[in-house]
């Protein structure tokens, strides 16, 4: 899509040019100006942050392909959960449970931000529509490449059931709509196309985020109490990652000690239903712990807000909140129990928001020092998205129909020049992503 190119700090975040006109060139001059002090600050800040994003996207895309070749050794370690195979790196933590909780970070560092913009330039209304269906939209995705993955699995003996031809159908929608926007990018048509093609993905989008919201909650329901209970097993990451900011829009314009406060009100009330009688194992029978494992990870991303409105005024005050974060969540675990990314511990949820706080004032320290001009990591930080995407079917799609000898058999230097091609190829891609002005933007 088409970015509204207000300044270098919206270009992550503001890309969409829907059911609004585009603000003159003059009149977005002018406002820049008439900055505060406080936002010239945080946008000179953009940098380290898109760097810190790419390092979650560089890491949950390739990690994932490397963990196909155990002839690597730990570099296929990396993206292993388990504790049996990963790399540990706390009480019940691998080096794979943090990438999730890191990318989540990132949101709440420009969530307020982002929606303030969004604020100025749309209005109260359209903001608040844009950020639900963007949250929405997010899990509507995840859906989408779930169901990818099923279809696949049909060719190996799965029978869709009715809610996966439900969601078909809805993804049958999506697409007409990607398309159609895709030709909106022609001038001649982009008047016709532009604004109907945009409705039509983004409600398809949401529909099927909604869906997957009472599908999973419906799986919980089914599986207390009975392990080997049916599931239809529609929830990942993204979705994860949708629910959180569902979870965290109410606070998205509250103060710092309020969002603080929230987030500790939720935390203590998900612990108590966490902790009782045998939750946590019903938790982790689904990824995440679904959707009330979300209500875990949205009081992630509120505590993220938190420090994130610190890092804007007060920078060394928000890195001892993440340090205290992280060392209070390890203390804890004598009393709460480990830390576990399967049911979104308590324990996982503070650990996660110290230990992502502390990973990214490394990058914001480096910062001053990055002279260059290659810059990989914003690259890969300017447009997930799409990254996912074209992670997932390309590398999904080479992993699929190569032999095991090419993958789990290869010998290390045949499995480490496969590693070098994805890794150099999908960069080449983020590159190029990253220097057109075109984006897909959620």
């Amino acid at each position: 899509m088409e970015k509204i190119k207000i300044e270098e700090v919206e270009t992550t975040e503001i890309t969409n040019d829907r059911m609004l006109p585009i603000t003159d060139e003059v009149t977005e001059e002018n406002s820049i100006k008439k900055k505060s002090d406080k936002e010239a600050k945080e946008s000179k800040r953009i940098k380290s942050i898109d760097r810190f994003r790419g390092f979650c996207v560089f890491c949950m895309l390739i990690f994932q392909f490397l963990k196909n070749f155990p002839s690597l050794g730990i570099l296929s370690r990396l993206a292993n959960h388990s504790l049996e195979n990963g790399i540990v790196i706390l009480p019940g933590m691998t080096l794979a449970d943090i990438i999730a909780p890191a990318f989540i970070f990132a949101i709440g560092l420009t969530f307020t931000l982002s929606f303030n913009k969004w604020q100025k330039l749309y209005g109260t209304k359209m903001a608040i529509v844009h950020y639900l269906e963007r949250a929405l939209a997010i899990i509507g995705l995840g859906t989408f490449l779930d169901l990818c993955n099923k279809v696949l699995d049909s060719f190996s003996g799965y029978t869709l059931n009715a809610f996966d031809w439900t969601v078909f159908a809805f993804a049958i929608v999506a697409l007409i709509g990607l398309v159609l926007r895709l030709l909106a990018l022609i001038p001649a048509w982009k008047k016709k196309l532009s604004f109907p093609a945009e409705q039509i993905f983004y409600i398809a989008l949401s529909c099927m985020g909604i869906m997957n919201i009472i599908i999973t909650t419906i799986d919980f329901i089914n599986i207390y109490g009975d392990y080997g209970a049916f599931r239809y097993n529609y929830w990942v990451t993204l979705q994860g990652i949708g629910f959180a900011i569902l979870v965290a829009f109410p606070f998205v314009k509250s103060k710092p000690w309020v969002k603080f406060v929230g987030a500790l009100a939720i935390t203590i009330a998900y612990t108590v239903f966490h902790n009782y009688g045998d939750n946590r194992a019903w938790l982790d029978v689904i990824v995440h712990g679904g959707v009330v494992g979300g209500f875990g990870w949205g009081a992630m991303l509120i505590f993220d807000m938190f420090i994130a409105d610190l890092y804007f005024s007060r920078k060394h005050l928000a890195f001892v909140f993440s340090a205290f974060f992280c060392a209070l969540g390890v203390f804890l675990t004598q009393w709460l129990g480990t830390i576990n990314l399967g049911s979104c511990s308590p324990t996982f949820i503070l650990v996660s928001v110290g230990l992502s706080g502390i990973i990214f004032f490394v990058f914001d320290l480096l910062d001053k020092y990055h002279k260059s001009k290659f810059d990989p990591l914003v690259w890969w930080g300017k447009n997930p998205i799409i990254m996912f995407l074209v992670e997932f079917f390309v590398i999904g799609v080479y992993t699929t129909v190569m032999p095991a000898s090419a993958l789990s058999g290869a010998s290390w230097w045949l499995a480490l020049i496969q590693g070098i091609v994805a890794i150099v190829g999908l960069t080449a891609i983020a590159y190029g992503l990253s220097k057109s002005k075109k984006s897909l933007s959620l």
